[in-house]
């Protein structure tokens, strides 16, 4: 005998528990459901997530989750150090196994039925993309649920879209990440997001992400299918200043995975299927930092969700809904992926440090279009040196990023 609900969530990763979370408070009979036997695991993240976005949060997040404070981005490419100070720029660190594991207790004690072991396996669909019967394999057997509305969150390899017909190249539209937690770590900066730029991550970046005085993320990533991912991270690792702190390093945990770019559909709605998440592409380069907007958007789908069920408005609503609270963000972060593919795809120095530029904000788009037009690495070098000299300049910087980031949250709230 079938399953029948209101909504049923694909994937309890923190954007499928938020979904679950939102439409069940909202009165809505969830079911979320999740192949792994236990939330949470593997993980494949870096950890780490900006503080700029917790004011857009639907809840908050338990102090002791946060685990590691970082205050600051040092940001390196072609033996120049760029560091950014400031709310805009602090990075909170969480295990999130202990996460994923408190978004998904906390969907189920607003009312949704957590199912683990749970795997989604077929689908029948209505030509308009509306699914009517979904086909899960459990432990006991096979089961059918018949949900009037299906939130899509299981990741880059998503099931829900492959069933709907939808073919995944994560080659042209996902970066590979190569990254460990390392243990026993001599870190120089333990409270700074140290990032990397060169041949060694093209397109993307290396990082170094303490998650405590001793411990850290180590990664490296690339969205060149010709670079190989197991070559970048060894090249990482030869940089003499990140030699240096991961000589006596102990490997812990992998960590490694995908990392979406691009977006796998032309849309979020198809039929009664709402994407959420990495489904999506619900993250904001240049740091492709994905934890807390897909937490966002996914809340606004589960609510969306429990409106139409209640008959009170479309499931088309949940695209502008998102750019109501986060558009801003994620039209910036849309106009910087091509940049992301131009310049990740040479090895020139000058399009390193236009990377430098561009994951530092320190110039415009329309100044970075400018400077892709020099021929000298060294004009745009002076350009970086310049802006690290000038100590009058970076307070006014940091203020009028703060204004700004004080209208949106105005904005926000209104």
């Amino acid at each position: 005998m079938a399953l029948n609900c209101d909504v049923l969530v694909v994937g309890a990763g923190p954007a499928g528990s938020s979904a679950a979370r939102a439409a069940a408070e909202a009165g809505a009979h969830t079911i979320l459901i999740d192949k792994k036997k236990e939330i949470g695991v593997p993980v494949q993240c870096g950890e780490g997530f900006g503080s700029y976005l917790v004011p857009f949060l639907p809840f908050k997040i338990p102090q002791e989750l946060l685990i590691w404070k970082l205050n600051e981005i040092s940001l390196w490419a072609d033996g120049i150090t760029i560091a950014r100070t400031g709310s805009l720029w602090t990075t909170y660190m969480v295990n999130r196994n202990d996460f994923d594991t408190w978004l998904a207790k906390m969907a189920e004690n607003r009312g949704a039925q957590l199912l683990t072991n749970t795997e989604l396996i077929n689908v029948k669909i209505k030509n308009d993309y509306t699914v009517t019967e979904a086909t899960v394999k459990t432990l006991e057997g096979e089961k059918q649920i018949k949900p009037r509305v299906v939130i899509a969150a299981d990741g880059v390899d998503s099931t829900v879209l492959k069933l709907l017909g939808f073919k995944i190249d994560k080659r042209t539209t996902c970066g590979k990440v190569l990254s460990f937690e390392m243990d026993n770590l001599r870190l120089s900066k333990p409270n700074s997001f140290q990032a990397f730029l060169g041949d060694f991550a093209p397109g993307v970046y290396a990082y170094i992400l303490p998650k405590s005085a001793t411990t850290a993320n180590v990664g490296a990533g690339t969205i060149m299918p010709e670079k190989k991912v197991k070559r970048c991270y060894e090249e990482f690792l030869e940089l003499p200043q990140v030699k240096k702190q991961l000589r006596n390093g102990v490997v812990i945990g992998d960590k490694s995975g995908w990392a979406p770019i691009r977006y796998f559909t032309d849309k979020w709605v198809y039929g009664n299927v709402l994407l959420v998440g990495d489904v999506a592409n619900q993250n904001i380069k240049p740091f492709v930092e994905g934890i807390l907007p897909g937490i966002i958007c996914s809340d606004i789908a589960g609510k969306t969700a429990s409106d139409f069920i209640r008959g009170k408005g479309s499931l088309g609503t949940y695209p502008n809904r998102v750019k109501n609270k986060l558009g801003t963000f994620f039209l910036e972060s849309d106009q910087l992926t091509p940049l992301l593919y131009e310049l990740g795809a040479s090895s020139d120095i000058k399009e390193h440090l236009l990377r430098l530029c561009l994951f530092a904000n320190i110039v415009s788009m329309k100044q970075l279009e400018r400077l892709k037009r020099e021929d000298d690495a060294a004009a745009i070098k002076e350009i970086v040196e310049e802006w690290n000299r000038s100590k009058i300049r970076q307070p006014l910087t940091d203020i009028l990023e703060q204004l700004s980031f004080l209208y949106l949250r105005i904005k926000h709230k209104s």
